[in-house]
């Protein structure tokens, strides 16, 4: 096959890990989304999933708006050629400094976490002559338990009820506040749980709506929309989540909706490349040793999820359980326990699919001083490779 033949010719060309971008079965995934989208609500692209120019091009093509959480994000975004008029500024940690810099970039949309960051921007403003629309990050009291967002805990995002009631939107005459924004659960499957988590954040967001005199123009839910993290497994459809929404935005007569979509955009485009440098027992359990780890693809150390794993051009075989690691110097480098050929052998590659979000970026690339990981795409049948590997020789000082 061709397109493997092509994966042989980078590999044999690296002969390091690498991350491929299918970006052609990105926009195909995008432009469905796209095109059965309601006018009042609104898709952002959450970046920290994945920053790559060309990731981020294909979404700007695409008319998405672009939500960025520091500096760094933002110039990323802003070197791609998306106009500061269609990002958003989310993230708890906004100094004054930092919001006279996005300000001054021409920001029009930030999310405020904090009565400080309400009075610092205001401040800002009439220092520049300008007026931003500002949303109230409000965190709510759940019974849900855990979540990579915080779910129930106590979180660095926004501020509860209580708190926002100190607050006179009048006295802030350069701020437009427009609404609210909610988003404490990642990664949810069940459209009936999204229907219940939208629901109440929705009617508490009114509420508060109501006590401060705001006109709730704008609702941002964020993300959540997930996807299944096994090869077989059936994922959120588009369609199912987007109906739910445009229902609740019928039932609360709401003008608008906004969703920040992250992994569910960008995930299933993704692979991460890496070659088995040892094949072991130990204590009974069938051992693999990859030369890249979770200092490429952090994500099973963090949330205890595994990227599903197959094998690379390695000829059908009878199958058995392995348990795959990273080369770091620290058990926390486990990969994941997967069904592979009893044929593997050192040399051969994995592939970790559903790598397109939450990937490299999330990382530890400089410990232990290994390869940082290229990164190659196909985009309009054409190979691209933005980055090849790179060497500690030419990283460090």
């Amino acid at each position: 096959m061709e397109a493997e033949q092509t994966l042989h010719n980078i590999i044999d060309r690296f002969d390091a890990p690498f991350f491929y971008y299918d970006l052609d079965k990105l926009v195909t995934h995008l432009e469905s989304m796209a095109h059965q989208l309601d006018p009042d609500i609104k898709l952002w692209y959450a970046c920290k999933a994945n920053p790559m120019s060309a990731i981020l091009k294909v979404l700007r093509n695409l008319n998405f708006g672009i939500d960025f959480a520091s500096l760094g994000e933002l110039h990323q975004i802003l070197n791609t050629g998306v106009k500061a008029s269609e990002t958003i500024a989310t993230g708890p940690a906004k100094s004054k400094k930092y919001l006279e810099n996005i300000v001054k970039a021409g920001v029009e949309n930030i999310v405020l976490e904090s009565l400080n960051q309400v009075t610092w921007l205001n401040e800002v403003c009439k220092e520049q002559n300008t007026k931003v629309n500002g949303l109230l990050r409000l965190q709510l009291d759940w019974d849900e338990g855990k979540s990579v967002l915080g779910g129930d805990s106590v979180t660095p995002f926004g501020l509860d009820h209580e708190q926002w009631l100190k607050l006179n939107p009048s006295k802030f005459e350069n701020i437009i506040f427009n609404g609210f924004h909610i988003f404490q659960w990642g990664n949810i499957l069940d459209t009936a749980r999204l229907e219940m988590i939208w629901e109440k954040s929705i009617q508490e967001s009114l509420a508060l709506a109501q006590k401060l005199n705001i006109d709730m123009k704008i609702i941002d839910l964020g993300g959540g929309l997930g996807i299944p993290y096994t090869l077989d497994g059936k994922g959120l459809e588009f369609k199912q989540a987007h109906d739910v929404l445009v229902n609740l935005k019928n039932k609360y007569e709401l003008k608008s909706i906004w969703m920040e979509l992250g992994r569910y955009a960008v995930a299933e485009c993704g692979q991460y490349f890496t070659k088995i440098t040892d094949i072991k027992t130990v204590r009974g359990k069938n051992l693999i040793v990859t030369e890249g780890g979770i200092n490429h693809i952090a994500r099973p150390a963090l949330t205890g999820q595994t990227f599903p794993c197959t094998s690379f051009s390695v000829a059908r075989s009878e199958v058995k359980e392995y348990n795959v690691h990273g080369p770091l110097c620290t058990a926390l480098d486990f990969l994941g326990t997967f069904e592979l050929p009893m044929n593997l052998q050192v040399g051969d590659w994995l592939i970790f699919h559903k790598a397109g979000a939450y990937g490299f970026t999330e990382s530890m690339p400089y410990f232990l001083c290994h390869e940082i990981p290229g990164e190659v795409i196909k985009y309009r049948g054409d190979l691209m490779i933005p980055r090849p590997p790179k060497t500690s020789y030419e990283w460090m000082i």
